[in-house]
């Protein structure tokens, strides 16, 4: 999945780029027009690795979120999954903003790669053994955290290697697209797959899905990173970034955004959804194939939608699918009935994907190139670190007050902070 100052020149628009940025050029245009960014032979190679991988990415979701619901009915275990592969990228992934800035940036991905690859086959073995216990999925899931914090930046700060600079909205809707296509498809897969084999099938698919990415990243050549004025200290590299963040409210306030959605909507929707669908609807397995489907299905539609939404509308866009994500939450906690939950589900992945992926092209436009690991590291920690707290927080809720009130006040909360933090990048002087 998921920088630049985030100025917006306008309240509802986007500024100036600060110098070695990223300057849009007019209108962009959505639909079938962002496929042309596949003229590019290195990122179209890039992106049909990825293609393949996602769908893996997704089947292991499924898997093991059924999995772990199925060793226990705590919510909190779920929770802890979440925490055990979400802390590391906290507490690393500035490193890896760093990495990705300093070091090759193809090199760090084949790396990593490599090291899911091996952990997802890992999995599957234990589970494939019935030896499958909690805390090998604790430990198993902190390591993957640890491969993704030096993952994300590289990945994220790999596109502009491979496109040209003005076709970045272009190659983030249609990385956006992917990933949430590859929810529709993973799921339905992965629950085929699982009746004919069992469900160490999904984790075995996963890891040989990470091939695709390493042969992937074996043809292109891209372009070299671009080369800064960098202090020796990794300390001071980081910092370098860390200022540049401080010193753009309107950047703090996108990033903060993308924070509380992580906070209070994500782990319901990506947490706890197997929880929802056996404790809260008495579903089944197939129940939460479909809800993912489904829900994939409405983020795909919101992703391929971000990109023809013009630059003077994105931050009133990211209003509007606020308020849409609250109105879904209601529905999802008054829920009786397995079909209206999957169409609220849908429609707030639809808006998620939306607002998300409009704070990610505006991010992604604006960075100067030589801060563009380190920035985007950030980003990724308000999308990735934020949610082992999250997720603690959220579960032991659930567990405590029922999923239903929790929803209503994760509702309540998200509402109240996009506020303050809409308002606060409207109402900023334009940077520069």
């Amino acid at each position: 999945m998921p920088g630049q100052s985030g100025t917006l020149a306008v309240p509802d628009g986007d500024g100036a780029p600060p110098d070695g940025a990223v300057a849009p050029r007019g209108p962009q245009r959505g639909g079938l027009a962002v496929l042309q960014v596949l003229r590019h032979r290195e990122f179209g190679i890039f992106w049909a690795g990825q293609a393949i991988s996602l769908v893996g990415t997704w089947m292991q979701a499924f898997a093991q979120g059924w999995v772990v619901a199925t060793l226990t009915a705590s919510a909190r275990a779920l929770g802890y999954v979440n925490f055990a592969g979400s802390l590391p990228m906290l507490v690393l992934m500035p490193f890896g903003g760093v990495a990705a800035d300093r070091r090759d940036r193809r090199s760090i991905l084949i790396a990593t790669q490599w090291a899911m690859l091996v952990l997802a086959a890992i999995m599957g073995a234990l589970v494939a053994a019935h030896r499958l216990r909690l805390w090998h999925v604790y430990a198993l899931s902190l390591a993957l955290g640890v491969a993704s914090a030096f993952d994300l930046p590289a990945y994220q700060a790999f596109y502009p290697q491979l496109v040209e600079r003005e076709e970045l909205p272009q190659a983030i809707s249609l990385n956006q697209a992917t990933f949430h296509g590859s929810r529709i498809i993973g799921p339905a897969l992965a629950g085929a797959i699982v009746s004919l084999w069992g469900t160490a099938s999904a984790f075995f698919a996963n890891g040989a899905s990470f091939l695709a990415v390493i042969v992937s990243l074996g043809k292109i050549r891209p372009r070299p990173a671009p080369a800064g004025d960098q202090p020796a200290s990794t300390w001071s590299l980081m910092g370098e970034g860390i200022q540049y963040v401080r010193d753009r409210p309107r950047l703090q306030s996108l990033l903060g955004f993308t924070g509380i959605t992580t906070l209070f909507i994500f782990p319901n929707l990506a947490v706890l959804m197997p929880y929802y669908i056996k404790y809260v609807l008495h579903a089944g397995p197939q129940g939460l194939g479909i809800m993912m489907s489904i829900s994939g299905i409405g983020a795909l539609l919101g992703a391929v939608l971000m990109l023809s939404v013009p630059s003077e509308s994105r931050t009133r866009r990211i209003a509007m699918a606020a308020v849409v994500i609250l109105g879904t939450m209601s529905v999802l906690a008054w829920a009786r009935h397995l079909w209206i939950a999957v169409l609220a589900a849908a429609i707030q992945s639809l808006a998620i994907a939306q607002s998300l992926g409009l704070v990610s092209i505006i991010v992604q436009e604006m960075v100067p190139d030589a801060l563009r690991g380190r920035v985007m590291s950030l980003y990724s920690m308000m999308f990735t670190g934020v949610m082992p707290f999250a997720a603690l927080g959220v579960t032991a809720l659930a567990d405590s007050i029922g999923m239903r009130r929790e929803l209503q006040l994760a509702g309540a909360l998200y509402t109240l902070s996009a506020v303050i933090l809409l308002w606060r990048a409207t109402a900023a002087p334009a940077e520069k």
